[in-house]
């Protein structure tokens, strides 16, 4: 339940979000423009599998690896192989030499490495151009190819930057500009992935759930009293969490957030239930290895973001939506990424592992990356989260526990600005308004209609 409001603004966004939750108020028509809403068919959910694997573009493993940024991560998940692409990723990324020895020779290597990519990038421009899908229409393929010359000239100016600030060798700057380089060449890449790569379940509970296929940014104006604090950004990652992600972006997109302040909950870190009924909720046992987990759980406060009563109502089911726990893991014999969900989402209670995937799958990303967004659900039931998020604070107890979440949380993005701010965030901080991109918006794929009128067309459509 939530907790009394201090001030009429907040009650008011509280009796919005109600409505809201309840269809009374209908969200923003994802593609306005006829001619842009034929990208939303660009990629099509078609598998009813509970665990599907990427098709073709193997993505390298951050499970292991330590002190990796957010835009590494952004950089190395997206399913593009271009050589070049990947070339100047690679460049850019060697700059960090200098992080671990600064001396002569690194920073000459830091210097050669951040010219070169500037070189390669003036010789190679043209193989960078984003890639035109079928569906894509005519004006889709001007507004992309006009969106891919600004991404380019874009990643041009920040590379030149690194390059200057390399030889300037100013540590600092170096960094900044590196980070900025990293995440515009990931931008660049959004629009060089030919074809979404996983195979994403759409029956049965499936079939009510958004999905962010692509990516989004969500900008987040925190305040604090009636002081504006400042703004966060997340980059809501659908090529690690297709559902989660799109959750997150179809809950913004409509407001939801707005108003609602961060809380501190107790959470029970790693006692994950093997056995789970999405049915009715309830609690049904313990396998011996969750036992002698249970034992081993540590209690700590965490600050999430995003509670409201008992979530989301979703209006196509008048009940709270629940979304599935949806990680991102490392096939060990394929070595591929693939999307594993709980079983029991969808099918009868019974005595199997609520995440349908070998144990020894282990997750491609993992609490120790900073700024990683994390969606967050009831101890006892992976299922049964709706719209609760949380990113670890520096210095937090939850923080000092982090492997004992790898695995039992989803991923859905990173925060590529204002990761300061969201360190000193504080409960009682609230989320003043909400924005999110036009362009990301299009990434975002519903199944069925989210307004009575879809709702009552698609009933008429499958009596006839």
């Amino acid at each position: 339940v939530s907790e009394g409001d201090s001030d009429w603004s907040t009650s008011r966004s509280n009796i919005r979000r109600a409505l809201l939750s309840w269809g009374v108020l209908t969200s923003a028509t994802v593609a306005a423009e006829p001619a842009l809403a034929a990208r939303r068919q660009v990629f099509l959910t078609r598998s009813k599998d509970t665990t599907a694997a990427v098709k073709d573009e193997p993505i390298k493993v951050l499970a292991e690896s330590s002190d990796i940024s957010s835009e590494v991560c952004l950089l190395r998940l997206l399913p593009v192989k271009n050589p070049v692409f990947r070339a100047l990723g690679d460049n850019i990324e060697r700059v960090s030499a200098v992080r671990n020895a600064q001396n002569n020779e690194t920073w000459t290597k830091a210097n050669n490495a951040a010219g070169y990519a500037l070189e390669l990038l003036d010789s190679k421009r043209s193989q960078l151009e984003p890639v035109f899908n079928y569906e894509d229409n005519a004006e889709v393929q001007i507004r992309k190819g006009e969106r891919g010359e600004q991404l380019i000239e874009a990643l041009r100016f920040k590379i030149e930057a690194l390059v200057n600030a390399t030889k300037e060798r100013d540590e600092t700057t170096t960094f900044e500009e590196q980070s900025r380089a990293l995440f515009a060449l990931s931008e660049v890449g959004e629009l060089m992935v030919k074809e979404y790569p996983y195979l994403i379940p759409k029956e049965d509970k499936f079939s009510y759930l958004p999905r962010l296929q692509g990516r989004a940014k969500v900008t987040f104006t925190f305040k604090r009293g009636r002081a504006i604090l400042g703004n966060v950004t997340i980059e809501a990652d659908g090529f690690i969490a297709p559902i989660t992600a799109g959750n997150f972006v179809d809950l913004a997109n409509r407001g939801f957030y707005t108003g609602l302040p961060m809380r501190s909950f107790k959470k029970k870190l790693g006692a994950a239930p093997s056995v789970l009924s999405f049915a009715d909720g309830g609690f049904l046992g313990l396998d011996p290895e969750s036992l002698e987990a249970e034992k081993n759980a540590v209690t700590v406060p965490l600050s999430i973001l995003g509670s409201f009563q008992e979530g989301f109502y979703d209006p196509l089911t008048a009940k709270p939506r629940r979304i599935p726990l949806e990680i991102l893991r490392l096939d060990k014999k394929s070595g591929k990424p693939e999307l594993s969900y709980s079983r029991n989402f969808f099918n009868l209670p019974s005595l199997e592992a609520s995440v349908d995937a070998p144990k020894d799958n282990k997750p491609v990303l993992n609490f120790d990356i900073p700024g990683m967004m994390v969606f967050n659900h009831p101890d006892k039931n992976v299922n049964g989260g709706s719209a609760e998020f949380f990113s670890l604070q520096k210095n937090s107890a939850a923080a000092e526990n982090s492997n004992l979440m790898n695995g039992q949380y989803a991923p859905f993005g990173f925060i590529v600005d204002g990761y300061d701010l969201y360190q000193n965030l504080k409960p009682g901080d609230v989320i003043d308004a909400t924005y999110c991109s036009e362009w990301g918006l299009l990434n975002l794929i519903k199944i069925r209609g989210t307004s009575f009128s879809d709702v009552l067309q698609s009933g008429n459509e499958e009596t006839e």
